[in-house]
């Protein structure tokens, strides 16, 4: 399985530069499904003393067998006057990285490149390295000097595509692929490119982005169910319910075992009107995540406003059980008010993004609690993000009809999703918890 065939949970960005850039550096055969390079691989021209390579293997074995300090100590004997000196300066910098020491990393790169500054793998290395630490201005450059000293670098293009589209240029990212693409032989990778792409955007929330790129691996991989799910989601808070609809059944169709898509589709159905598929959503996805407190209060709510006293009694006490529980754990309505006046604070400060995730979390420890969710959509408001405002907002009324603040920001949101951004000074502050 590939590290990626997760249930839709993919790691971030971040991580998945990591992963890719070791495994890049270390010359291993990766489960991750494009090809990579090593560390500067020895050349006719540069044979190393038999010691020398005897350590480099050694150093190499250590670092693959997750011990990077030992490596590092072995290193720290050689000889960096003999043949093989760069290679040992680039290993040592792997070693460095590692142990999150990006300053003395960039110092034992630059070394490796001052001894052999036309060898293109050295680059790569560099830019991975760099690129591991978020520094995608220099990961940049080094991997176009790669390219340029090798065009055909395996992994080169790849990896450069990449810290491209991390960096937000995926104009200059998707000229990458195209030229990618163009080698029969690298379709594979290109593609897995395309996946990670799609991730990298997705977990931005930049959902038009998401929507774009998982519809290109579409092309290539029609039957992904992730694409799929991903594409339903940035429908979903991109307000395009009839759209998002579509994609979700296709998700589920493919992959039976998903809760979130069964949960969005409750939510969609129970929007639209058609109860019946709406509970028939929510209760497979109360039956995939039997702890999700928002699918349960949902499906009680539905069932109190249906008359339905069987099944609301059954959820009732299904909440009550788990509220106790947090009560033996930890406080959960204290954790969510902690978790709400924080995201003020940070809101306050102008981390919108550090802002909008606590709310986010308050609102999954306290399902009960609209304060949360609205404070969430008042903020996507503030962020110009007026149609992802609206459908959280209609969420929170499909539990709660009546909920006058609610109806009020939603009244706002739709002017502002109108163009009327004057409306924007109207909107209250957070409601903070006491």
């Amino acid at each position: 399985m590939s590290l990626f065939e997760s249930h839709y949970r993919p790691i971030s960005p971040t991580n998945r530069l990591r992963v890719a850039a070791w495994l890049a550096i270390l010359g291993m055969m990766s489960q991750l499904s494009f090809p990579l390079i090593g560390v500067a691989q020895t050349s006719p021209r540069a044979q190393h003393s038999p010691s020398t390579s005897a350590l480099l293997d050694q150093a190499k074995r250590l670092v693959q067998g997750g011990d990077p300090q030992g490596a590092l100590s072995l290193l720290e004997r050689a000889d960096l006057h003999a043949l093989g000196a760069s290679e040992i300066h680039a290993l040592k910098g792997v070693c460095l990285a590692l142990l999150a020491k990006p300053i003395e990393s960039a110092e034992e790169f630059d070394q490796a490149i001052a001894l052999r500054p036309n060898y293109a793998p050295t680059y790569l290395s560099s830019g991975l390295a760099f690129a591991n630490f978020d520094d995608l201005d220099r990961a940049s450059a080094r991997l176009s000097t790669a390219l340029r000293l090798d065009p055909h670098l395996p992994g080169a293009r790849f990896n450069y595509a990449l810290v491209l589209a991390r960096a937000g240029k995926y104009a200059e990212s998707e000229e990458q692929v195209d030229i990618e693409f163009a080698d029969k032989q690298e379709q594979e990778s290109a593609l897995d490119l395309w996946r990670l792409k799609a991730r990298d955007v997705y977990y931005q929330k930049k959902w038009q982005d998401t929507i774009n790129a998982y519809g290109k691996v579409l092309k290539f991989q029609p039957n992904w169910p992730e694409a799929y799910f991903a594409r339903g989601e940035a429908f979903y808070y991109l307000n395009l319910p009839q759209k998002s609809m579509p994609e979700l059944e296709k998700a589920v169709a493919l992959d039976p075992e998903k809760f979130t898509a069964h949960e969005l589709l409750g939510k969609l159905y129970q929007d639209a009107g058609r109860q019946q598929e709406a509970i028939a959503q929510l209760e497979e996805a109360h039956r995939l995540q039997p702890n999700d407190r928002a699918a349960i209060y949902r499906l009680y709510r539905i069932y109190v406003h249906n008359g339905d006293t069987i099944n609301s009694s059954r959820l009732e006490k299904e909440l009550q059980n788990l509220a106790a529980r947090d009560i033996a754990e930890s406080n959960g309505e204290a954790k969510a008010a902690i978790l709400n006046n924080t995201g003020i604070e940070l809101e306050k400060k102008g981390d919108l993004t550090g802002a909008l995730d606590h709310y986010d979390q308050a609102a999954k420890t306290d399902v009960t609690n609209v304060v949360f969710p609205r404070n969430a959509a008042l903020l996507l408001c503030k962020m110009g993000r007026p149609q992802e405002a609206i459908r959280r907002l209609r969420d929170i009324l499909s539990l709660d009809s009546d909920d006058a603040e609610t109806l009020q920001i939603l009244a706002v949101a739709n002017e502002l999703a109108a163009g009327d951004l004057a409306k924007k000074r109207t909107l209250p502050a957070a409601q903070a918890s006491h």
